[in-house]
């Protein structure tokens, strides 16, 4: 199981490093799944290096990119020994653009490209991110993962989101499951299996249930949550 530590404002990060926050890191710290922080370039906080068992970084940046405080957090992340990962948001053809000089320039050599829709840029996501019929057959898949995608949600399976004030989530976009300083992981997870939405949501819904790409498509996505659509597709309308 893998688990995500999501850091969000200065004011949230600054209330948060009191006793709570040494105790989620103590916490996490015994157990030997892997653990990201995902937090933005501006606001990246360092480990101590007793907190660095199996932890690593996952930086988030979207543009334009403020200069002074992009090159301060890469110079903070070489200071670390923690891997780390970029994941530049884009939302059209400008900021893919940015993103790709950005790694060229700064010679990155792990980071992801992920879309974000922003209720304006429909365009967009329907030309790149949309599948068609000829996606889907040349993607290639074995046996195992058609039938994986009949039980759960590769997505976001095994996956615990733990916000700051330790609410713990599958999907960020669900209700939280409970709050890591009150509830077990135990009890947490087994939430998630009996009443959650997100580790067992697949596409068993119109117009995906009649569809005969069904299981050959990728499971459904945050973007079908943000964008209020079952599915993402030219093959079914």
């Amino acid at each position: 199981m893998g688990i995500s530590i999501l850091w969000q404002s200065r004011k949230v990060i600054k209330e948060f490093l009191e006793v709570p926050y040494r105790e989620l890191l103590y916490f996490l710290n015994q157990h030997p799944s892997p653990k990201n922080m995902i937090c933005s370039y501006t606001n990246i906080y360092p480990l101590q290096p007793a907190y660095v068992n199996n932890f690593s970084y996952k930086i988030t940046a979207c543009f334009p990119i403020k200069k002074q405080q992009w090159d301060y957090s890469r110079q903070l992340l070489f200071s670390q020994t923690l891997p780390f990962e970029y994941i530049f948001y884009v939302s059209s053809i400008e900021d893919y653009q940015h993103a790709e000089q950005f790694v060229e320039r700064f010679k990155i050599k792990k980071y992801r490209l992920k879309a974000v829709y922003t209720g304006e840029n429909m365009d967009f996501f329907e030309k790149n991110v949309y599948l068609t019929r000829e996606n889907i057959l040349s993607t290639p898949m074995s046996i195992k993962d058609f039938f994986t995608n009949q039980l759960m949600n590769l997505f976001d399976f095994g996956i615990i989101n733990i916000m700051p004030n330790g609410d713990a989530y599958a999907n960020v976009n669900h209700p939280a499951l409970g709050n890591i300083y009150t509830q077990s992981i135990y009890e947490i997870v087994y939430k998630e299996i009996e009443e959650g939405k997100s580790w067992l949501r697949i596409r068993n819904q119109e117009p995906c249930n009649d569809c005969v790409y069904q299981w050959l498509c990728p499971p459904p996505s945050d973007y079908e949550i943000a964008i209020g659509r079952p599915n993402l597709c030219h093959v079914k309308q």
